[in-house]
C-alpha cells in the first residue's frame, strides 16, 4: 500500500517530495486507527473489524488511483491518504495474536515457552518477507505492467486473501495467555492509553518508529538515487536486495540460542544496520548500493524481530493484539513520516543526503536498545537479590 502510493504519486507528479507526503498522510492515518482497531479486535474479535476495514481500504484505494489520474489537488489527495492508511488490514498482528493464543493453549510451561517462540520466529519471517519484498514487486508491476498495476494488486488481495483470513477467525481462542492450569483467563478491562503506557511498551513504540523511519529513509533515498539515473521505476527491485540479507536473518534469529536474550540482541544487530547504512551513505554507484543494502536489512531486520518478540512478551494479559497492532502501525508510521522528510532532503540536496539519514535513526536504534540492555541487567540484579 504505502510503497505503491509513493511510486505512483512518484511517477504521475514527478516529484518524491509529494509522493512521500502523501505516503506520509497514509501512515497518519494507520497511526491514528491502528491501535484502536486492535483493541476493537480484542473486544468484538477479528472477523468483524476485518470484514469492515477491507470494505473501506478496496474503496480507498480506487478512490486514489482515480484521484491520481485526474490530477487531483494535492490536498484531496491528503484526505484520500488518511482513509487509505486508517483502513489497511492489519493481518500481521492479529496473525500474531492468533498463533500466540493457540501456542499458549499447551499445559506445559516449557511447551508453551517454545511453541510461542517457534510462532514468533515463523510470523516474524514472514513479515519481514512480505514488508521487503512488497516493494520489489511494487517496482516490477510499475516497471513492466503500470505505475497503477500495485494498488489493484492490493484491492484483489484484500477482497479475496484477507476476508477469507477473516472468515477463518477462531473465536474459541481468546487473546489472553493461558494460566498454570492450561484454562483461559478473561480478557482484563484496561484502556487503550493503559495497555500502551505499560512497562517497556513505549520504548518499544519508540524503537519500532525508527525502524520504519530507516525502511522509509532508505526507501525514498533508495528512489531519488534511482531517479538520478533515470530508472526511477526500478528502485523497489533494487530495493529488494535489503531482503536477502533481512529474510536469511530472521531465519538466524529462530536458531538463536536463549542465552541471547532478546534485551541483547537489540543492540548487537542495530549496530550491524548501521554499518549498512553508513556503506550506503559513502557509496557511489549501484554496485556498492546492492551489497550495502543487504547489509543494512541484516541489521534492521533482525531488530524488527526482536522488538516483535518484546512486544508479544510484554503486553499486558489479554491486549496483545492491542500492543502488536500498536507496534505494526508505529513501523508505518515511521516509514511514512521519514519517507516525507526523506524524500523533501532528496529532492533539495540529492540521495547521499537521504541515506545520510538512515544512519542518524539506525544509531538512535543502537542507543535505545543499549537503554533497554540496561534496564533489563538492572530488573534481573534485583530479581536475583530478592531469591
Amino acid at each position: 500500500m504505502i510503497v505503491g502510493v509513493l511510486t505512483l504519486v512518484a511517477t504521475a507528479r514527478d516529484s518524491v517530495g509529494e509522493a512521500g507526503l502523501v505516503a506520509a498522510t497514509a501512515g497518519l492515518g494507520t497511526a491514528a486507527c491502528g491501535p484502536g482497531i486492535g483493541a476493537l479486535a480484542d473486544r468484538l474479535g477479528q472477523r468483524r473489524v476485518l470484514l469492515a476495514g477491507s470494505a473501506l481500504s478496496v474503496l480507498a484505494s480506487a478512490a486514489m488511483l482515480f484521484a491520481v489520474a485526474a490530477q487531483v489537488p494535492l490536498p484531496v489527495l491528503f484526505g484520500i491518504a488518511i482513509v487509505l492508511g486508517g483502513s489497511t488490514p492489519q493481518v500481521a498482528p492479529f496473525s500474531r495474536s492468533r498463533l500466540v493464543a493457540f501456542a499458549s493453549l499447551a499445559r506445559d510451561a516449557d511447551r508453551r515457552r517454545r511453541a510461542i517462540s517457534y510462532v514468533m520466529s515463523y510470523e516474524s519471517i514472514a513479515d519481514e518477507a512480505s514488508f521487503v519484498l512488497g516493494p520489489v514487486l511494487v517496482g516490477l508491476l510499475s516497471a513492466l505492467v503500470n505505475p497503477a498495476a500495485p494498488l489493484v494488486l492490493s484491492m484483489l488481495l484484500t477482497g479475496t486473501v484477507v476476508v477469507a483470513f477473516a472468515v477463518r477467525a477462531d473465536h474459541r481462542l481468546r487473546d489472553a495467555p493461558a494460566t498454570p492450569a492450561g484454562k483461559r483467563s478473561a480478557a482484563p478491562s484496561l484502556s487503550l492509553r493503559a495497555v500502551l503506557l505499560a512497562p517497556g511498551i513505549p520504548l518499544l513504540i519508540a524503537a519500532m518508529f525508527l525502524v520504519g523511519g530507516v525502511f522509509g529513509s532508505t526507501l525514498t533515498a533508495l528512489t531519488a538515487f534511482m531517479r538520478e539515473r533515470g530508472a526511477v521505476e526500478q528502485a523497489g527491485v533494487v530495493y529488494g536486495a535489503m531482503s536477502i540479507g533481512a529474510i536469511a536473518f530472521a531465519l538466524i534469529v529462530a536458531v538463536l540460542p536463549a542465552r541471547f536474550v532478546l534485551t541483547a540482541r537489540w543492540p548487537v544487530f542495530a549496530v550491524l544496520g548501521f554499518a549498512g547504512c553508513a556503506a550506503l551513505a559513502l557509496a557511489g554507484d549501484l554496485v556498492a548500493v546492492v551489497p550495502a543494502l543487504a547489509l543494512a536489512g541484516c541489521g534492521v531486520g533482525a531488530v524488527l524481530v526482536t522488538l516483535f518478540s518484546l512486544g508479544a512478551a510484554a503486553a499486558p494479559h489479554g491486549r496483545s493484539t492491542t500492543v502488536l497492532t500498536a507496534l505494526q502501525s508505529t513501523l508505518v508510521v515511521g516509514q511514512a513520516a521519514v519517507s516525507a522528510l526523506g524524500g523533501t532532503l532528496a529532492d533539495r540536496a540529492g540521495s547521499g543526503a537521504g541515506f545520510a539519514v538512515a544512519v542518524g535513526l539506525v544509531g538512535g536504534l543502537a542507543v535505545l536498545g543499549l537503554i533497554a540492555l540496561a534496564r533489563f541487567r538492572r530488573r534481573s540484579r534485583a530479581s536475583t537479590a530478592e531469591r
